[in-house]
Formats: C-alpha cells, structure tokens, sequence
C-alpha cells in the first residue's frame, strides 16, 4: 500500500505506461473532471459525498443519513461496490494526470454564472469573489475589485485617527450644491436593487447654471464641479464610523461637468428613526416601492433635501463599491446620521432577498496609507 498520494499516482501512471494505454494529459483531465463531476451530480446514496474513514472522536453512526444511504448494511454488497469503484476510477485519472490539467478542467466544468455576472446573493459571485469573475474570454472581469493594495470603498473612518484627531473646519455647504427646485428620478433595477437615475429633459430649471453645474445640483470638489446623476442605496451601511455600521447608507453618484468622466459620491447615513427623531420623507418616498423596474415609475426629490449642509464631513480618495471597483472616486461622506424607517429598511432587505451574502453592502477595504480628511462647522 503506498505511504502517500505521490507514490500511486507514480504506480499508477508506470502500469499504463508498461501496458501501452497511456491516454494523452489532456484526455485523462477530461476522463478526472466527468467522474469526478458525476460523483458529485449523483444522487445521495448511489456516491458517497464524504470519506468513509472513521474520524477519532466521532461516531459516524451517528451521522444524518437516508436509509438508502450506502452506508446501509443491508444494503447488497454489489450494490456499495459499485460506487465505490466509481470514485476509484475517478481518484486514479486524477492522480495520473497533471494537477494542473486536472484543475483547470474542474473549474469549467463546475456550473458557473454568466460571464461577467456579480451580485450579493450568490457566494460564487459575491462581493469577496468580485476580482475573480471572469468574462467571456476568461479574462478576470473585476481585476480592480480584487486588488488588496488599492485605494478601494468602503472604509471604516477610525475618528480618533481623522486629521490625528483634529477636525478641519468646514461644513458640508462648502462642497455640496444644492439643486435650484425638484428633479425627477427613475427607478430600475441594477443588479437586484433599485437604481435612482436622474431624467434627463423634464426639469424645467435645468438651464440655469450654478457655479459650472446645472439645476440638478452636485458637489464642487477643489475647484471641480461634479453634476448629480443618480443615487442608489445600501443595507446595512457600507463606510463604517470606529467599527460600527448605521443601519443604511445613500450614495448620491456625481459625474464632473467637464466631462473627462471623474466621479464623486456623497455618502449620507441612515439609523432607524424613533418617536424624537422621525424618518426622512424624502427617502421614505424614494423606498416605497423598490421592485419598481423599467423606468416606469419615476420620483420627484430634492437632491439637497437628502443631505444637511450645517453639518461636518468626511472627505478621502477611494473606488466606486460595485464592480468594476473603478478607482480614483472623490468620497465626501456626511458626518451627521439621518433617520430611516425600520420597515422602509425591512422592505429593502426583503427585496434583495437571502443569501450566502447579508445585504448589499461590500465589506470595509484596507486604507492602504490614505489620509482621511473630518471636517467639522465652526462653533457658534
């Protein structure tokens, strides 16, 4: 009996050799990945899903099973043969050919999302899985979203550690514009949640400019004007303040009116509302219905009404939080939490659905260096 793995595969391999059937490489990894495949696909008790070998300390009479199970004494023994034998064919095309043969070929054969598909609720195409989907070419589709180095979003804002702990003077007011009337967004979906995106032509203000953006409003960031575009939300928070996460956060996503197609985002958080502090309005309207699809239902909102301009901020260099990941996105992110409904946040919860994944939120990335700077008003 060999003392290791190496050591049958070796045997193995110099039989076929001697008895001139050695299969190519390449079929012998087709031959792995089919048995090994079936084995997999074949209902419980015809192929055992797990080793036999008794482990110390358990009682494998114990174990959950069917009582077609093979582990079934009165079960024929030509009938638990032949499972057996099938992961033994299995095990040898597997030792016989390269491991990196038989590897790859496992990997197409295991069922697979869409080329390019991402999403929450599926841990294959989660968000700790987004740098390695692959396109249609088997190319890594989110090369960005897998770089542990990056500057990415979202991240936890130590306050202790913000400006060393000295906030800057500032006020949200001094970098958010806010829009000259109301603005129509439509709701469609964007990979499972609902999507906020400005209607183009239908806000009568629209012509008038303030400060190099249009009515709409956006954020004017050292000297950029970036235009508001759409908003769009998460569950629960994405960026975190010391380790906590707020119930929900709205990112309101800005493109900058030069168009070399720079992005900023303003981050508002959302805790639940109690009888002292009511829930927003506004984002109660905008959660209402958030099956809504297709663009057909659309929401007049205030974009300015969703952030507080009296109060401080927070302001760093990340990616957007959805793949492509795409870096260099200028972050502002109020510093005041606002107040959502816990059946609003319930219903959006509901939406999205259960999953390997909680939520829509991506886990906080390392800073990697990057300063972040807090901003607070001055005192009266």
């Amino acid at each position: 009996k060999p003392s290791h793995p190496g050591a049958s595969r070796a045997r193995f391999t110099s039989r076929l050799s001697r008895r001139g059937t050695m299969p190519p490489t390449s079929a012998l990894a087709s031959d792995a990945c089919l048995a090994a495949l079936a084995a997999r696909r074949a209902p419980r008790g015809r192929v055992p899903s797990r080793s036999r070998i008794p482990r110390a300390g358990t009682n494998n009479a114990s174990d959950d099973v069917g009582e077609d199970d093979i582990r079934n004494d009165t079960m024929p023994a030509n009938a638990r043969r032949e499972p057996r034998k099938a992961v033994r064919l299995a095990r040898r095309a597997m030792l016989a050919a390269p491991p990196a043969l038989v590897a790859g070929a496992a990997v197409r054969s295991a069922d697979a999302a869409a080329p390019g598909e991402w999403g929450y609720a599926d841990f294959e195409t989660g968000p700790l899985r987004w740098g390695e989907v692959l396109d249609a070419s088997g190319a890594r589709a989110f090369p960005a979203c897998g770089c542990a180095a990056c500057a990415q979003s979202p991240i936890d804002i130590s306050l202790s550690r913000a400006n060393k702990g000295a906030f800057a003077e500032g006020s949200l007011a001094d970098v958010a514009v806010p829009a000259k009337g109301a603005v129509t967004v439509a709701v469609a979906q964007k990979h499972g949640t609902p999507n906020y995106a400005l209607v183009q032509g239908v806000n009568k203000t629209r012509d008038v400019a303030v400060g190099g953006l249009d009515a709409s409003g956006g954020v004017a960031l050292d000297g950029v004007p970036y235009a508001f575009s759409s908003l769009h939300f998460h569950t629960p928070a994405e960026n975190t303040l010391d380790g906590a996460a707020n119930a929900m956060e709205m990112h309101l996503v800005h493109f900058s009116s030069d168009g070399s197609g720079a992005i900023a985002v303003l981050g508002v958080l959302f805790r639940y509302a109690d009888e002292e502090n009511p829930a927003d309005k506004t984002v109660e309207r905008l959660l209402a219905d958030v099956a809504a699809d297709g663009g057909k239902r659309r929401v007049k909102i205030e974009p300015g009404a969703l952030w507080d301009g009296a109060s401080g901020y927070f302001r760093w260099q990340g990616s957007l939080t959805t793949p492509p990941c795409t870096g260099g996105v200028s972050w502002v992110l109020q510093k005041e939490v606002r107040t959502v409904s816990r059946a609003a946040v319930k219903r959006f919860r509901l939406h999205l659905g259960d999953g390997a994944f909680p939520g829509n939120a991506r886990p906080t990335q390392p800073l990697n260096g990057r300063a972040v700077r807090a901003f607070e008003p001055k005192s009266a």
